[in-house]
């Protein structure tokens, strides 16, 4: 769990400072993907893709009870 003082200090980000932490995140979790063998890549985006795919099947299941 994040410090107080941790999430004060994402709340005074400014957008651009959010967007470059987020970039930085984004290739640590690349570059950790790319250190794993190939199996383990396949089978993890594997994975990714098919609760992706799950979560909108339980949105549009939703949004069809609707006219």
């Amino acid at each position: 769990m994040l410090s107080d003082a941790k999430i004060e200090a994402y709340r005074k980000m400014s957008q651009p400072e959010r967007w470059r932490e987020v970039e930085a995140l984004m290739t640590y979790a690349w570059n950790q993907l790319k250190q794993l063998p190939h199996d383990e890549v396949v089978r993890r985006l594997a994975r990714d893709k098919k609760e992706h795919d799950d979560a909108d099947e339980i949105i549009l299941a939703h949004l069809r009870r609707f006219p």
